[in-house]
């Protein structure tokens, strides 16, 4: 029992090993906001504000809050438990994979399937194979070395996890594990959608690779997986309808081209998962826009290919079928007709490129190592697995690099998203956070050529324009943020100090005044109206009451308590010397 630990032990501490150099990868993106700026990690006592924040990922989020107590805000700690929860997602994966291996040569073999065929590869190396790489494949990186992606490690180690025990529970009839099961389940679904289709990856299992009768099979699936089934469903429905995160529900005729964008995009990460060159943060996608897409004809017919060789191999190569349905069905809650906003994302394939590499350990065994080349193709596949082990940790190590210096991060994303604003603004952003204004201007422009109504690339570019001495530039892009939204506060803030520079107090006074009539809690517009006023119009009552009345917004905000305090004393002392 012991010496059955060994290989999944084992594969754990692989997957671990390439991250180590991600661990003080800094935050990026989503991390600002799920992260940096979650206001429900502070207090962890007030359980109900943590999980409402995020109600349909409450698993998530307590995680990062533990995180947050444990660590601070520091990003290593926030990494080290990424690395952690995929160590683990790798043990439960090899431990699920030699099951699968041994029912479907049992399924296969019938009485004799516990004698084992000379030469050939036993369930254990075999699951090791798939289990390392996955663990170190660079595809999984975005999942990793991506704090947000931490939904897919979570959803991926409670869904393993209910699988084991499910299989388990049908192979020996333990109600308790069943039990166990479903509540791993009902865990992974809190954790990420991707959870939602668990039943019908047990289905899929219990009747392709579990050796029995068809009529005990029957009897499970009226009276176990037909009811979990429409509780899924009532879940999915709800969760589809209830929360706005997406950016079109995809009825009617948007709903099928979405279909077929999403199977263009399906075979992009299968050539992800062949050949790892290429990889982005955001990634470019073919948008169909008529169902006589050659492109997306193609796709789909490929699909249907696919789905219609795993029904015929069924029953001679089951673990072949089972691991390319698994791949399909498990992406399919992010490939389906949901239109989201970002139409391809490498987190996405984590839990189901398992499938894949299921598919490919199976084939290779069958068709590879079969009966009579065994004993010469044995040796020779495992040093292969070495090599491409080898190859694929070094490829990991090298994208976790990337994930380290956000403007190489962004500057690949422009390149492999070159028609979507959104990286282009993220490079702008890291580039003027780091100092480099002058760089950031080209990217801006960038963004509001592709997106010429994006109000805040414009509030951004104006302030760089101004860093850079162009001022009549930067008042004309400050100038369109408020054609595009005339009560807009923060354009007029902009104006009064670009007004400022040009040493026009009267001018900038006025635009502050806009900018509280615009937002009645602008808190900057006070601070820098109540400056102008102590130090350029000398009017201490006025500064004394716009800070007042700024400390009475936001009582933490610097310098407040103060500038009321010293205003009123210089407002005494010239009311004294009247």
């Amino acid at each position: 029992m012991r010496r059955g630990w060994l290989s999944p032990a084992a594969a754990a501490l692989l997957a671990c090993a390439p991250y180590f150099n991600a661990l003080n990868n800094p935050f990026v993106y989503d991390d600002h906001d799920t992260v940096v700026a979650n206001p429900s990690l502070v207090d962890l006592s007030n359980v109900q504000f943590l999980f409402l924040y995020s109600p349909f990922r409450p698993i998530v989020n307590l995680s990062y809050a533990l995180d947050r107590w444990l660590w601070g805000y520091r990003s290593f700690g926030f990494h080290l438990t990424n690395v952690i929860l995929h160590a683990a997602v790798v043990l439960l994966l090899c431990l699920l994979v030699r099951r699968i291996f041994d029912d479907a040569r049992r399924s296969l073999a019938g009485p004799d399937a516990r004698r084992p065929i000379k030469g050939r590869p036993t369930a254990e190396p075999m699951a090791f194979a798939v289990a390392a790489v996955f663990a170190v494949h660079p595809m999984q990186t975005e999942a990793v070395s991506y704090i947000s992606g931490r939904s897919e490690l979570l959803c991926g180690l409670w869904f393993l996890a209910a699988m084991v025990l499910a299989r388990d529970a049908i192979a020996c009839g333990s109600r308790a594990r069943a039990a166990l099961a479903c509540g791993c389940g009902v865990l992974s679904i809190a954790s990420k959608e991707a959870g939602l289709v668990l039943p019908v990856v047990v289905i899929a299992y219990d009747w392709l690779i579990r050796p029995g009768d068809d009529d005990t099979r029957r009897r499970r699936l009226w009276r176990i997986f037909v009811p979990g089934s429409f509780l899924v469903i009532g879940v999915a429905v709800y969760r589809l309808f209830a929360v706005p995160h997406v950016t079109d529900t995809g009825a009617g005729m948007g709903a099928l081209l979405n279909l077929l964008t999403q199977s263009i995009v399906i075979w992009r990460y299968v050539g992800l998962l062949v050949w790892p060159i290429g990889q982005s943060i955001m990634h470019g996608v073919h948008r169909v826009t008529s169902l006589a897409d050659p492109l997306a004809l193609l796709a789909a017919a490929a699909l249907v290919v696919v789905a219609a060789l795993a029904f015929g191999i069924r029953r001679r190569a089951p673990a072949v079928a089972f691991g390319l349905l698994w791949f399909l069905i498990v992406l399919a809650p992010s490939s389906s007709v949901v239109t989201l906003a970002e139409g391809m994302a490498e987190h996405r394939v984590y839990l189901a490129s398992a499938g894949i590499f299921i598919a490919m350990s199976a084939a290779i065994a069958e068709h590879l190592l079969g009966r009579r080349a065994a004993p010469r193709g044995l040796p020779v596949a495992y040093i292969a697995a070495g090599i491409l082990i080898t190859v694929l940790s070094a490829l990991t190590v090298t994208r976790n690099q990337v994930w380290a210096d956000s403007v190489a991060l962004w500057s690949e994303a422009t390149a492999h998203a070159e028609g979507m604003w959104e990286p282009h603004y993220a490079l702008a952003d890291t580039l003027r956070e780091s100092g480099s204004c002058s760089a950031a201007v080209p990217e801006y422009r960038k963004v509001v050529e592709i997106s010429p109504r994006n109000r805040d690339a414009y509030v951004n570019l104006g302030i760089c324009l101004a860093q850079a001495g162009q001022l009549d530039e930067a008042k004309r892009a400050f100038l369109r943020v408020l054609e595009i939204d005339p009560t807009f506060a923060r354009g007029y803030t902009n104006l009064g100090a670009l007004a400022l520079l040009e040493g026009d107090a009267s001018r900038a006074r006025d635009y502050y005044r806009e900018a509280i009539a615009q937002d009645a809690r602008s808190v900057l517009a006070r601070m820098q109206l109540a400056s102008l006023y102590e130090h350029t119009f000398h009017d201490y009552h006025a500064a004394a009451r716009m800070c007042g009345e700024a400390r009475a917004i936001a009582p933490s905000t610097p310098g407040v308590a103060d500038c009321v305090e010293r205003n009123q004393q210089l407002a005494a002392a010239k009311d004294q010397g009247r």
